[in-house]
């Protein structure tokens, strides 16, 4: 990656990856240490130093970053906020399956149209029962 915008865009995809195929130990280790953190979307997500560490691993790049950013501010919390990784994992997911049903079964409609569809259904998942 040859920029830090580049970097950063391709983040949240790869944790989602990282995520779906680690959730059984993740959540299990979450919920023993009670170490699951609020996130502005209204969900949890696990602790910044599993994030952090994992996303190191993946993204070779991001170690090179993450020195400079300690130095400036070590909370990881805000770090995961600078790098858009604060977000509810399984929430996430769960868009991303509706999008993709959502343009499967309607390929060829207009974006727009797309957007409201997308948007009439988040709202009706809110929906208190």
């Amino acid at each position: 990656m040859s920029n830090f915008e580049e970097l950063k865009a391709s983040l949240p995809r790869r944790w989602l990856d990282y995520y779906q195929n680690n959730q059984a130990w993740i959540k299990s280790l979450m919920d023993s240490r009670g170490s699951w953190r609020k996130t502005p979307d209204g969900g949890k997500r696990p602790s910044a130093d599993i994030i952090i560490g994992a996303m190191t691993v993946l993204e070779s790049q991001l170690s090179v970053w993450m020195y400079h950013f300690c130095q400036l501010n070590s909370d990881g919390d805000k770090l995961l906020e600078v790098l858009g990784l604060n977000f509810d994992p399984e929430k996430k997911q769960l868009e991303k399956k509706e999008r993709e049903l959502s343009n499967s079964l309607y390929p060829n409609e207009d974006p727009v149209l797309q957007k409201i569809r997308q948007e009439l259904q988040r709202e009706n998942l809110n929906k208190p029962s």
